[in-house]
C-alpha cells in the first residue's frame, strides 16, 4: 500500500473481483478494469477511513548502488528525492464494530468513487496524520452524501488546528446535516475557541440524537490541570451552552477523558436538559479529591428523564459519591419514596468503582433496595476481577443484596475473572431462589465459565423462563408470607438397616406424646443402656416420660420374617410446632429408580428438609480385622451421600443436611476394645467424607455419627434423635424464603384429608383448587385478581404444599396425590417389586415390558374402588416419565430393562448403506464424578423424554425401522435425516453420536447440539433430573464413533482442553498444526486435525478470529513504521506484483470467510479442502508479516537501534545459568541468584529465532547493575513476545526455535496489535526486577547504560572471534538482491551458509 505511485489506486484485499494490473481508466476499487462511466461499484454501508501521508523515494539518476558507512555500520542510498501525498485506507466496518481489511485510494478517486455511492450510512474518519487541506476535502465530500447518518472524527489534532480550520471540519454536524449520529475524539486536549466553533455547528443542527465527546480535556498532569483551570472551564462551559439549548434533541451522549470539574459542569445541565436519556462519563482524574459524580447523584433526584447511565475506565468512584449515587435510586427513609424512578440501566465498567468493602456494601445497598432498575452492567469491573483480594466477599454482597430486588431483569458480569468457583455458583443459585425477576445473568469470560460451571446458572435461567409468570410473581410478592413450618424427613441406607424400625418407634412416641394420659417412657432395660444424647431432650419431656405410668415392655423385634419395604412409606407426623413426614425409602437397588424423583430440589417455595443415612454396621464391627466389610460400609455411605448430592441443586446457604446414624447398637458385641478400634476407624472414613462433600453437603458440627439400638425397644433414642432433627429444622426455617399464608392455613384441612378413609388418595384439580378457595381465608380476600391469575397462585400453594411433604404436586400432571404414601408404596411400590426380580413369584414384566391388562391389574389389585381410576393413575405415571405405552396394548417401563444389548456398529441399528458419512460424537461426563453422577432412574426417564419429545411427525424418521429402538442403556432414533445413539456407559456418561449422509458436517452438529440441550434442560429439572450434577463435555473422536459403538471402544478428548490447546496454538501462537492423538481399539496410535473435532463453524471461526489478530498486527505495524519513519527516510517502493501477492492473499483470506458460511450446509468435502487453504493463506500472511516486523526491528525497538554501533549482536535474551535444561527465556529473577546466561537470537530478517545449541555467556550481576540486567533482560522478552504474536515460532520452517511463553503472556498475547513498547507494563514488567518495576519508565539514558554495560561485560567475556565459539553468530551484510535497504545482521550458521550460496548474504 504504502509503496504506490501517487494518484495510482491500489489493488483492494477484500471488495469482490480479480486481481488485475494497473486500472487508471477506473477510478474506483471494482478491480474489473471497467470505464469510468461504466463502472458500477458501491461502498459498504459503514466505512472507516484512515488518511495517511504516503512516503515514495526515487533516485535522481535511476543508481541503486550501496554505499556503506563503516562508522555507523548501515547501508545508504544517496541522491534521492522525497515525494509526499496523502492517500485514504478504507475499510468496511461489521456489525460488531471491527474493521475489515479494506482498500487504499488516492483522494481524488476517492471523492470521485463515493459520489457514485449511495448507500453509504456511516462514516469514521482518522484525521490524525491528515493536512488541513485534505481533511476540509473530505468533511465537503461527507456532505455531498444524501444517505450519510452517522459521522465520527477520529484524532482530531486540535493543537494544529485554526478556527476557521475547524469550522470547516465542523460545518459537518451544521444546518443542512442529515446526521442522527456523530462524534468527535480530539488527539490533544480540546481549546475553548474549537469547542465553541463545534457548539455553534451543533446549535443549528435539529436532527442529531446522539453524540460522542472524547479526549475533551486529556489525561493531563494535576500540575497542568491547575494551571489551567480557567482554560478547562471555559472548555466545559462551551458544550454546556449547547446541553441546556431547549432546541436541541440530542438523546444520547457519551464524553471521554473528562476530568472532575467538567463532570461537575455536565452536572449542572441535567437540571436543564429534558432530552437527554443516555448518559456515559469517563472520567480521567486521579486526584484525591473528586466529587464530580456527587454532582450528578444530586442532579438524579430530579431528573425525569434519564433512563440509562454509564461509567466507563478510570473514573473510579469513591465512597462519597457512590453515596450519593445511592441516595438518588433507593427510597428515602423518611418519605418512602425514591427519588429517581426513571433510570433503567446503569454501568460500572473497568475501573469505574474504587477498591474497597465500603464501596461495595454502597452497590449492594442500591441492589437491595431500588425498584425501578431492569439492567445493571457490571463488565470488566476490577473490584471483582482477578486480582482483587476480596473477590469472593465482594461477589457474596452482590448476590445477597440481590436476593431482595424486585426489579432487575439483567445482570452483565462479562469478563468479571474474579467470579468463579463452587461457593459463588451456590451464592447465584440461591440467589435465584429469591430474586424471581432476573431473566439473564451474562457469565461470559469469567471463572464460571472457564469451569463449565456458568451452564448450570443458563439452563436454571431457561427453566425459570418457562415457568414464572411476573404478573404472578408480583401479587404474590404483596400477599402475607410467613416462616415455613413444615418438612421432610428422609431415611436412605441399605435393606435391613433400620430404617423402617425407627420410624415405628418414632410413630409410637407421636402416640404417646398425644394420648389423654401422661405419657411415659419405655423402661431402657433399667439404665443398662447409655443414653448417648441424653442432655438433647428437654427437660419438661423427660420429667412426662419418666412419671408416665405407662411401663412397656422392652421386647425384641419379631423373629419371623417381615415383609420388607416396598417404594417409599411415607407417615406424617406433629413435632412440636413442626408438620413432619417421614419418607423412609426401600434399600433395594430396584427402587432407587423411582427413589431420585422424591428427593428435594431447593424452591422458592420453602423446602426444608433433613436426611439420616441408616447404616448396619455389625458384620463389619464382627469383621474388623478383614478389610472388605469395612470398605463396604464405606462404600455405602459414599453412595448415599453421591445419591443426595446429585438430586439436589446446587447451593451454598442451604445445604443439604446429612447425619450419619449406625444402628444395631445392642448387638455389636461385647468386645469394648473392638467398639472403640471400629468408632477410631470410622471416624476417620466420615471426616474424609465430610471434606470432600463440604460444598456439597451440611454435616453435624463435631459429631461424625451417632449410634443407636434396633432390637430391643428403646424410645429414649428415638427421642434424642427426633430432637436432633428438630433442632435444625427450626433454625432452616427461619433461613428459608418464607412461604404464603395459605399454606399454612390449608395444612390441617390436608390432616383431615389424610385421616378419612373414606376420600380417594388423590383428586383432581379442580376439585383440589375449589376446596383451596375454601380452606385458605387468606386466597378468598384477594382483591381484583381474576380467576386465571388466581388458579396461578393456588398451583404456587400447592407447590409449597408438595414441598413441605403434605401433598404430590406436579405440574406436568392435573392432579393432586393427596396420600404421598398410597402413591409411593401401594402404587410405585407394588409395580416396581411385582414387575422385577425383588417378586419370589417371578417378574411379571418382561425386558421391561408390561402388558396393558397385567398392568391394570396390578394398579387395581383387588381394590375395587380404584378400578375405575385407572386410566388417571397410568396418566400420571406417564406424565413423570416413568413409564410409556408402546402400542399393542402394551407398557414399557425403561428402569426394568434388562435384554436388548447395545449394538456394536451402526448397522446393526440403521441397516448398511453404501452413502459416505459424516460422524460426530460428544460425551458427557460428570464434573465431579466421586461426589455426584446421574443416578439409576436419570437415564430411564430420559429414554421416555426423548421420545415423547421426538417420536412426532416433525422430524424424519428412518423408514426401515421402528421410529425408536430402546436398548438396556441405549436410544436410537432419526431426526432430520440425522442418524442417533444416544447411551450411557459404564462410568454414567451420556455418549451423543451421530452421523449424517446429507447437509454436511454443520446439520450432524446442528442436531447433536439439540439434542445435547434437551439433556442438559432435563438434567436440571427438579424432579425428572439430577440438578446437583454439571456436565463436561468430551469430544468423542470421529473415526472411533465411524468404526464402532461399544462403549469401551468410543475414546475422547476433553472439549475444554481442545479449546484451550488451540487457543494456545493456533489463536495466540498461529500454529495450525495442532493435531491432538489418541488410540483405537487394536492399541495404534492415530492423529486428527483439531478442525475434524470442532467442526467446520466453530473452526471457522478461529481461523477468522486468528487471520483478525493477525490482520490488526498488520495495520499497527503500518502505523507504527509510519510514524517512526515520519521523519527518516521513507521507505523504498515495494514492486507492484508484492502489492499484488500481497492484497490478493488479503481479499482471498476476506472473500473465503463468506462464501464458506454459505457453503456450510452443503459439500462438507468441499468445505474441508476450502478451510484447508484458508489456513495455508493465514499463515503464508504470518511469513511475510513476521519477515516485516524483523526486517524493522530497529523502527520498532529505537533502544536496539543503539547497538547497531557497538558491533555486536542486538537480540539479546536472559537465561538461568549454564545447565539449564531446554531454551527458555528467564521469567523471574530468581532471589539470591547472581549467575545468569546471556544469549543472543538470529537476526536474519526472514525471522529471528533462537540458535540451537548455542553456549551462551555466563554472566554476573552486582547489586549495582540490577536496573541495567533488568532492561536487557525486557528487550528479550518483549522481542519473544511480539514474534509469538505474529506467528514467527511456527513460520519459515523455525518450528519451536522461539521459546513458548504463551501461557506467561497470554493477556499480552490477546491484546490488538503488537505490543505497547513504551514502557514495560502487565505482565512483562511483572517479570522485571523490584527496581526497575518502582521506576518502570525506561528513558533514553537508561537504554545507553544498558547498552554499555552490555558491551563492557561482552569485552570481559567475549575474546576477539569468540562470538562465533559463545553464540554461533557471524556478523553478515544484507545484499541489494534480498533487500533494498540493506543493513548488518548477525545470524546463525544456517542462515549464512544458505544466504552466501543464494548471494543474499555476505560476510562483512
Amino acid at each position: 500500500m504504502a509503496g504506490s505511485s501517487p494518484g495510482t489506486p491500489v489493488t483492494p484485499s477484500s471488495l469482490g473481483g480479480e486481481v488485475s494490473g494497473a486500472r487508471e481508466a477506473c477510478p474506483s476499487p471494482c478491480n474489473r478494469g471497467c470505464a469510468p462511466l461504466e463502472c458500477t461499484f458501491e461502498l459498504p454501508k459503514s466505512i472507516a477511513i484512515t488518511v495517511r501521508q504516503h512516503k515514495v523515494k526515487k533516485m535522481k539518476d535511476g543508481r541503486n548502488d550501496e554505499v556503506e558507512d563503516k562508522e555507523k555500520n548501515t547501508l545508504l542510498i544517496p541522491d534521492e528525492v522525497i515525494i509526499n501525498n496523502d492517500y485514504l485506507g478504507v475499510r468496511s466496518i461489521d456489525r460488531d464494530r471491527s474493521s475489515r481489511e479494506g482498500f487504499s485510494l488516492s483522494m481524488s478517486n476517492f471523492v470521485r468513487t463515493i459520489s457514485t455511492s449511495s448507500r453509504v450510512k456511516e462514516v469514521r474518519i482518522d484525521l490524525q496524520r491528515a493536512s488541513q487541506e485534505t481533511s476540509r476535502a473530505l468533511v465537503e465530500c461527507m456532505k455531498t452524501i444524501p444517505s450519510l447518518k452517522s459521522l465520527f472524527l477520529k484524532d482530531i489534532p486540535s493543537s494544529r488546528l485554526s478556527v476557521s480550520d475547524a469550522e470547516a471540519i465542523f460545518s459537518a454536524f451544521g444546518p443542512s446535516s442529515t446526521l442522527q449520529t456523530g462524534g468527535v475524539h480530539f488527539g490533544e486536549p480540546a481549546k475553548a475557541a474549537i469547542i465553541k466553533v463545534l457548539v455553534d455547528a451543533l446549535l443549528q443542527n435539529e436532527v442529531l440524537r446522539e453524540f460522542k465527546l472524547d479526549n475533551l480535556s486529556g489525561a493531563r498532569s494535576t500540575s497542568a490541570r491547575t494551571e489551567g483551570a480557567g482554560h478547562e472551564e471555559s472548555v466545559m462551559r462551551e458544550f454546556s451552552r449547547y446541553l441546556k439549548t431547549p432546541t436541541n434533541v440530542l438523546t444520547r451522549l457519551e464524553m471521554y477523558g473528562v476530568d472532575d470539574d467538567e463532570v461537575k459542569q455536565l452536572a449542572d445541565t441535567l437540571g436543564f436538559n429534558k432530552k437527554l436519556q443516555v448518559l456515559r462519563i469517563w472520567r480521567e482524574d486521579h486526584s484525591s479529591h473528586r466529587e464530580g459524580i456527587c454532582r450528578i447523584g444530586e442532579a438524579l433526584r430530579t431528573n425525569t428523564v434519564l433512563e440509562n447511565l454509564k461509567f466507563s475506565g478510570t473514573t473510579r468512584l469513591k465512597l462519597e459519591e457512590m453515596k450519593a449515587l445511592v441516595r438518588a435510586l433507593v427510597p428515602d427513609a423518611a418519605t418512602g419514596l425514591q427519588p429517581n424512578t426513571h433510570l433503567h440501566t446503569l454501568r460500572f465498567y473497568n475501573d469505574a468503582l474504587s477498591l474497597g468493602k465500603e464501596v461495595m456494601e454502597q452497590l449492594a445497598t442500591l441492589l437491595r433496595s431500588n425498584t425501578t432498575l431492569l439492567h445493571l452492567d457490571l463488565s470488566r469491573l476490577s473490584i471483582l476481577g482477578r486480582g482483587s483480594e476480596n473477590v469472593v466477599e465482594y461477589a457474596e454482597m452482590l448476590f445477597n443484596a440481590l436476593r431482595f430486588n424486585t426489579s432487575l431483569e439483567f445482570l452483565d458480569l462479562e469478563d468479571c475473572t474474579g467470579v468463579g468457583g463452587k461457593d459463588v455458583l451456590g451464592m447465584i443459585m440461591d440467589m435465584l431462589l429469591h430474586n424471581h425477576s432476573l431473566k439473564k445473568i451474562k457469565l461470559k469470560g469469567t471463572r464460571l465459565e472457564k469451569d463449565g460451571d456458568a451452564e448450570v446458572v443458563y439452563v436454571e435461567l431457561r427453566g425459570r423462563d418457562k415457568t414464572i409468570d411476573r404478573k404472578l410473581e408480583k401479587t404474590i410478592q404483596n400477599m402475607e408470607h410467613v416462616p415455613p413450618n413444615s418438612a421432610r424427613l428422609f431415611l436412605c441406607g441399605n435393606p435391613k438397616a433400620g430404617k423402617t424400625t425407627l420410624c415405628r418407634w418414632w410413630k409410637d412416641v407421636q402416640l404417646l406424646s398425644t394420648s389423654g394420659t401422661k405419657s411415659g417412657v419405655i423402661d431402657d432395660h433399667q439404665g443398662k443402656t447409655k443414653n448417648r444424647m441424653h442432655s438433647i431432650i428437654p427437660t419438661r419431656l423427660r420429667n412426662k416420660l419418666s412419671n408416665s405410668p405407662i411401663r412397656m415392655k422392652s421386647v425384641p423385634l419379631s423373629t419371623a420374617k417381615e415383609e420388607r419395604t416396598r417404594g417409599i412409606e411415607v407417615h406424617k407426623m406433629l413435632w412440636d410446632d413442626m408438620s413432619i413426614s417421614l419418607w423412609d425409602m426401600a434399600g433395594q437397588e430396584e427402587y432407587h429408580t423411582f427413589h431420585d424423583m422424591m428427593l428435594p430440589n431447593r424452591s422458592s417455595s420453602a423446602d426444608s428438609c433433613f436426611y439420616f443415612i441408616v447404616c448396619n454396621p455389625s458384620d463389619a464391627i464382627q469383621c474388623l480385622i478383614e478389610k472388605e466389610p469395612m470398605s463396604q460400609l464405606k462404600r455405602d455411605i459414599h453412595y448415599w451421600l453421591v445419591f443426595i448430592a446429585s438430586n439436589t441443586r446446587r447451593s451454598k446457604s442451604y445445604l443439604p443436611h446429612v447425619t450419619i446414624l449406625m444402628t444395631h447398637h445392642d448387638v455389636w458385641g461385647v468386645d469394648k476394645d473392638k467398639e472403640k478400634l471400629f468408632r477410631q476407624k470410622m471416624k476417620h472414613i466420615i471426616n474424609k467424607l465430610r471434606g470432600k462433600f463440604r460444598l456439597f453437603l451440611e454435616f453435624d458440627k463435631d459429631l461424625e455419627f451417632i449410634e443407636m439400638e434396633n432390637t430391643r425397644v428403646s424410645y429414649n433414642d428415638a427421642i434424642e434423635l427426633k430432637q436432633h432433627v428438630l433442632q435444625y429444622l427450626k433454625r432452616m426455617s427461619m433461613d428459608l424464603p418464607k412461604i404464603l399464608k395459605a399454606c399454612v392455613e390449608f395444612q390441617s384441612n390436608m390432616m383431615k384429608w389424610s385421616e378419612d378413609s373414606s376420600r380417594k388418595p388423590f383428586a383432581k384439580w379442580d376439585v383440589f383448587s375449589k376446596s383451596l378457595s375454601q380452606e385458605a381465608t387468606s386466597l378468598g380476600s384477594l382483591k381484583g385478581v381474576g380467576n386465571e391469575l388466581l388458579e396461578k397462585i393456588k398451583k404456587h400453594v400447592a407447590v409449597s404444599l408438595h414441598n413441605g411433604g403434605h401433598i404430590m404436586y406436579f405440574e406436568e400432571i392435573d392432579m393432586v396425590i393427596l396420600d404421598p404414601h398410597w402413591f409411593c408404596q401401594n402404587i410405585i411400590g407394588h409395580i416396581l417389586f411385582n414387575c422385577s426380580q425383588l417378586n419370589d413369584k417371578g417378574a411379571i414384566a418382561t425386558n421391561g415390558i408390561v402388558s396393558r391388562q397385567d398392568f391394570k391389574e396390578l394398579v387395581m389389585d383387588g381394590e375395587t374402588m380404584y378400578a375405575a381410576h385407572f386410566e388417571e393413575i397410568l396418566m400420571m405415571m406417564t406424565k413423570l416419565q416413568i413409564c410409556y405405552e408402546d402400542g399393542d396394548e402394551k407398557i414399557m417401563i425403561p428402569s426394568l430393562l434388562d435384554g436388548n444389548p447395545i449394538p456394536t456398529n451402526w448397522e446393526e441399528i440403521f441397516g448398511s448403506s453404501a452413502e459416505t458419512f459424516t460422524y460426530v460424537g460428544l460425551q458427557l461426563r460428570t464434573a465431579d464424578e466421586s461426589i455426584t453422577k446421574l443416578t439409576r432412574g436419570f437415564f430411564p426417564r430420559l429414554q421416555v423424554s426423548l421420545r415423547n419429545k421426538f417420536g412426532t411427525k416433525t422430524y424424519k424418521l428412518y423408514s426401515n425401522t421402528k421410529t425408536f429402538k430402546l436398548f438396556c442403556k441405549g436410544i436410537s432414533f432419526v431426526v432430520d435425516g440425522v442418524e442417533l445413539f444416544i447411551l450411557q456407559d459404564m462410568e454414567d456418561s451420556i455418549n451423543i453420536i451421530s452421523r449424517c449422509c446429507g447437509g454436511g458436517d454443520s446439520e450432524n452438529r446442528r442436531v447433536q447440539k439439540m439434542i445435547f440441550d434437551c439433556v442438559n434442560d432435563f438434567r436440571q429439572t427438579p424432579t425428572l433430573g439430577c440438578p446437583g450434577v454439571i456436565f463436561e463435555e468430551h469430544i468423542i473422536f470421529p473415526q472411533s464413533v465411524a468404526n464402532a459403538l461399544g462403549v469401551k471402544k468410543l475414546q475422547c478428548i476433553s472439549k475444554k482442553q481442545l479449546q484451550e490447546e488451540v487457543v494456545d496454538k493456533i489463536l495466540w501462537k498461529g500454529d495450525f498444526t495442532y493435531t491432538p492423538d489418541w488410540v483405537d481399539e487394536k492399541g495404534v496410535s492415530r492423529y486428527v486435525h483439531a478442525k475434524e473435532l470442532l467442526g467446520e463453524k466453530e473452526w471457522l471461526d478461529i481461523l477468522l478470529r486468528r487471520s483478525q489478530k493477525v490482520m490488526d498486527m498488520e495495520k499497527v505495524l503500518e502505523s507504527e513504521l509510519s510514524a517512526r519513519n515520519s521523519n527518516a527516510p521513507a521507505a523504498s517502493t515495494h514492486s507492484n506484483s508484492d502489492l499484488v501477492r500481497k492484497d490478493s492473499m488479503k481479499r482471498f483470506i476476506a472473500d473465503e470467510f463468506d462464501s464458506l458460511k454459505r457453503l456450510m450446509q452443503h459439500n462438507h468435502t468441499e468445505v474441508m479442502t476450502r478451510l484447508d487453504e484458508l489456513e495455508n493463506n493465514i499463515m503464508g500472511f504470518q511469513v511475510k508479516l513476521t519477515s516485516r516486523v524483523c526486517s524493522n526491528i530497529d523502527s520498532l525497538m529505537e533502544c536496539l537501534l543503539q547497538l547497531d554501533n557497538s558491533n555486536i549482536p542486538k537480540l539479546p535474551y536472559i537465561m538461568k545459568s549454564a545447565g539449564t535444561s531446554g531454551k527458555r527465556i528467564l521469567l523471574k529473577m530468581v532471589p539470591g541468584l547472581k549467575s545468569y546466561q546471556l544469549h543472543f537470537m538470529c537476526e536474519h530478517r526472514d525471522g529471528f529465532h533462537i540458535v540451537e545449541n548455542q553456549p551462551g555467556c555466563e554472566i554476573e550481576i552486582g547489586n549495582d547493575q540490577t536496573r541495567r540486567f533488568g532492561i536487557v533482560m525486557y528487550w528479550g522478552l518483549t522481542i519473544s513476545v511480539m514474534l509469538l504474536k505474529v506467528g514467527a515460532h511456527v513460520t519459515a520452517g523455525m518450528g519451536s526455535m522461539v521459546p513458548d511463553l504463551t501461557r506467561e503472556f497470554a493477556t499480552l498475547l490477546d491484546t490488538p496489535g503488537l505490543l505497547d513498547l513504551a514502557q514495560p507494563r502487565g505482565d512483562i514488567l511483572a517479570c522485571l526486577p523490584e527496581e526497575l518495576k518502582k521506576e518502570p519508565h525506561i528513558s533514553l539514558q537508561d537504554n545507553e547504560e544498558a547498552k554499555a554495560w552490555l558491551v563492557q561485560t561482552l569485552d570481559k567475556k567475549c575474546p576477539p572471534g569468540g562470538m562465533q565459539r559463545m553464540f554461533k553468530l557471524t556478523q553478515m551484510v544484507h545484499t541489494t538482491k534480498s533487500d533494498q535497504k540493506g543493513g548488518i545482521a548477525w545470524v546463525c550458521d544456517k542462515h549464512r551458509d544458505r544466504g552466501e550460496q543464494d548471494g543474499s548474504l555476505r560476510r562483512r
